[in-house]
């Protein structure tokens, strides 16, 4: 009798090995990848966080935050693009939202994608899943949302989802809108950064990352206090050392971008990678410039920092936003500017490629501003709008183009294009 119940629980199991994927898994994904993410789309994204940036909230008062249905989906569009999900998409009715999600799965026998449609019902204090449904295999929302608080309550062992979690204090779906009430406390968001880092940078790429900024930090400190240096004479020796290191050369390029641009960002890794101080920012100690100008280094590196991080494509658009930014409020729209954006976009491409040990090589032994990035001063630049429009405008038309088409001419010149 023993024997037969072993091997019913046994049957059973390898059926359910075989039927739960045939269920879950589809051929064909729920929701097809968004359309391509567009730099007013990006700009909303952005303008929604500054909007709601915790350090210029009064802290511990109740704060609101309306959508629509459409800015939910935007907002859900940018995790897509940061993340590379397939695919996720959200309706919302009174009192209800319905989430459908696409993933890819490796290649297998039942199909290529997991579809995830779960209905989540607003409740007081919180939210509750009413229902899910993994492809064709529905879950009771009894269980499902037993799962979640199980899930929740686990989470909530470690400080920086415990505060997360304490800071919202409800959401509300209505008729194509959700309402999310928040309150933040100061030291959250540095609790979130570097939380965030744990998260998404593995513990050796931290390491990698954390030997990079050590190393820079020891060729600044070679400099007088508040001076301003050519970012060659840090960028070479800091890609000299490189060379030393018995590892992979597209991950050494990208840890030592990363570490440049934080720099330049006045972020300190340490600070954010293992230190507990109540925040992660530190004035540069010295300025660094390209072809004697600070804002050209910035543009350079920080852009090659997103593309090794986070794709050339969102690193070209956050470029172009902060040009079409200053043409309405700033120092005035400026192709130099967009052009330092995409030679840093283009070193980000090819360091991480199969020319990154060439890449470094090149790092290591550049002498100039000249072997970092063409020369792009005789663009046009400090336009306004107005002005940018008679000119030039709108972005995307032939007079636009036609820059562009210079800027990129001179990128592929260039010998780390090569």
């Amino acid at each position: 009798m023993k024997r037969f119940i072993g091997w019913s629980v046994l049957f059973f199991m390898l059926a359910g090995l075989i039927v739960l994927p045939w269920l879950a898994l589809e051929d064909a994904p729920a929701i097809e990848p968004p359309a391509e993410f567009r730099r007013t789309d990006l700009a909303w994204v952005k303008s929604l966080f500054q909007k709601h940036d915790p350090r210029r909230q009064t802290p511990d008062v109740v704060h609101s935050i309306l959508l629509d249905e459409a800015e939910v989906n935007r907002l859900l569009n940018y995790a897509v693009e940061l993340r590379q999900v397939n695919g996720i998409a959200a309706e919302l009715t009174p009192g209800l939202a319905t989430l459908t999600t696409t993933l890819a799965v490796p290649r297998n026998p039942f199909g290529r994608y997991l579809n995830f449609t779960a209905e989540v019902a607003d409740v007081p204090g919180g939210i509750r899943i009413r229902s899910l449904q993994l492809g064709s295999l529905p879950v009771p929302g009894a269980l499902a949302d037993g799962i979640a608080r199980l899930t929740h309550r686990r989470l909530l062992r470690d400080e920086t989802y415990a505060s997360l979690a304490a800071a919202f204090s409800q959401v509300n779906f209505d008729e194509n809108q959700a309402t999310l009430d928040y309150r933040w406390h100061p030291a959250l968001m540095t609790q979130i950064e570097r939380k965030s880092a744990e998260l998404l940078i593995a513990p050796e790429d931290q390491a990698r990352m954390l030997v990079y900024a050590e190393h820079l930090d020891s060729l600044i400190k070679r400099y007088p206090h508040g001076r301003t240096v050519a970012l060659v004479e840090v960028a070479a020796p800091l890609f000299d050392f490189a060379r030393t290191i018995d590892g992979d050369e597209a991950e050494e390029n990208r840890a030592a971008l990363t570490a440049l641009g934080a720099y330049l960002s006045g972020i300190s890794l340490p600070k954010l990678l293992e230190g507990d101080s109540r925040s992660i920012r530190r004035a540069p100690r010295v300025l660094l410039s390209l072809y004697g100008r600070r804002d050209f280094a910035e543009h350079y590196v920080i852009s090659a920092a997103l593309a090794v991080n986070g794709g050339s494509r969102l690193a070209n658009a956050i470029g172009l936003i902060k040009e079409e930014e200053d043409a309405t409020k700033g120092s005035g729209f400026s192709f130099t500017d967009l052009a330092a954006n995409r030679a840093g976009v283009q070193l980000g491409e090819h360091a991480l490629g199969e020319t990154a040990a060439q890449v470094q090589q090149q790092l290591a032994a550049a002498r100039s501003d000249a072997d970092l990035m063409p020369d792009f001063r005789d663009l046009p630049e400090f336009m306004s709008q107005i002005e940018f429009d008679r000119h030039y405008g709108p972005i995307g038309g032939p007079r636009y183009q036609q820059i562009i088409d210079r800027i990129d001419a001179r990128l592929a010149a260039h010998p780390l294009a090569q």
